[in-house]
């Protein structure tokens, strides 16, 4: 029987090579993002790194010149900075940015061991007891093998691989569950999902009935408007990095909180400065003048 792999694993999205922030930084910069993720991941830091160890963590051939330029395009933090989303940590230390959003922190990666730890001590028990049993003999055959309890393989993936088994079985389950009729707003949104997909070059994904649970849950239970989704869509589908992870309403509705804050802190910039005129009135606005604003800031 083969070992399960006990080690830990980042995320990395496929377009991380092409980001604007990797390009300005250079190529060996982006290495040493990645050796830094590898650390944080393996060592458990929650995305802290030492810096004494960044001549370590590759063989570039200036280290502390291509950390300052992660710095620099806002990929890493100083120990002691300014980021509300980032931990701080003490001025010998750098901190990956935005590391809690898509990798697992500590916390997690022990609590999933603990968890797997526990499913392969009640496997064992199962299959000690299934042996035991099997060896007992009876008068009928078929009636031991009904008695038999099933067990249940314990997964083996690596222990941060992406939720994307996950959320197919939820789709099949939400799938054969959900008996309400179509709700026009929910069928508005994630016709709109799909097409703003279809036109950024992908193919047009399948509205199903996962599609439809999520969109209603981001309306019914996080009090989000169709609006303020149709808005949160297209801000992220304009955006270099945003525009290859929104793809579903289920991630549509985990990040709407990070699209948000990201949206007020572009608006914010972009605000001029000195005195400022009277918003305008949203009662007199035409439907395009609407569409405009950004409503999820």
């Amino acid at each position: 029987m083969a070992e399960k792999d006990k080690r830990t694993y980042v995320k990395v999205h496929d377009g991380l090579p092409d980001h604007p922030k990797i390009i300005e930084a250079g190529g060996e910069a982006g290495w040493l993002y990645i050796c830094g993720l590898a650390y944080a991941s393996r060592q458990l830091t929650d995305g802290v790194l030492p810096k004494r160890l960044v001549r370590r963590l590759t063989d570039g051939s200036n280290p502390e010149a291509n950390a300052s330029a992660l710095v620099r395009v806002g990929l890493w933090h100083d120990g002691e900075h300014a980021c509300p989303k980032c931990p701080q940590a003490g001025p010998d230390s750098y901190v990956i940015h935005d590391y809690l959003d898509h990798q697992r922190s500590a916390s997690e990666v022990a609590d999933l061991r603990a968890k797997r730890a526990a499913a392969g001590q009640r496997g064992g028990k199962r299959s000690g007891e299934s042996r035991r049993a099997a060896a007992k003999p009876e008068a009928n055959g078929e009636a031991l093998a009904s008695g038999l309890v099933k067990q249940t393989r314990s997964k083996t993936e690596p222990e941060t691989e992406t939720e994307t088994e996950e959320e197919q079985k939820t789709s099949r389950t939400s799938a054969k569950s959900s008996d309400d009729p179509p709700r026009e707003d929910v069928e508005q949104v994630c016709k709109h999902l799909a097409t703003v997909i279809e036109n950024g070059g992908d193919k047009r994904p399948r509205i199903t009935a996962k599609w439809r649970t999520d969109m209603r849950r981001l309306f019914d239970i996080d009090g989000i408007t169709p609006d303020q989704a149709i808005t949160a869509i297209d801000w992220a589908h304009a955006n270099d990095f945003w525009q290859a992870h929104i793809l579903s309403p289920a991630k549509l509705r985990e990040k709407y909180p990070t699209l948000r804050r990201q949206a007020a802190a572009e608006r914010a910039k972009r605000a001029p400065q000195g005195p400022q005129t009277a918003p305008h009135d949203t009662n007199t606005m035409t439907a395009e003048e609407k569409k405009n604003v950004l409503r999820i800031a």
